[in-house]
């Protein structure tokens, strides 16, 4: 497959920049904000998406002995986040 000329003469720009010295600071912090929001969407934002479900009027509230009881948060977290502890086997149809 031929790339277009155009196309060559500006990958050839872009690498002849990228080797400058004279800009490595300012294409590594490029680079920093690039994965930083890379991390936030792959990971932070679902966690937070699944917390906000699970703890919507912030702690769980149980009956148990006061209106936000730590022991049953931390118990809800554990319950949704490993569905079914005893089954070990993964795999489709298990």
């Amino acid at each position: 497959m031929a790339v277009p000329p155009q196309l060559r003469a500006l990958l050839l720009a872009v690498n002849a920049l990228l080797r400058k010295r004279r800009y490595h600071a300012a294409l590594a912090m490029v680079k920093g904000f690039r994965n930083g929001a890379v991390y936030g969407v792959k990971i932070r934002a679902p966690h937070a998406l699944v917390m906000t479900f699970l703890f919507r009027s912030g702690r769980s509230t149980c009956t148990c002995c006061h209106d936000s009881c730590l022991p049953c948060a931390a118990w809800a977290w554990r319950r949704a986040t490993f569905p079914n502890p005893g089954k070990t086997e993964v795999g489709p149809g298990n």
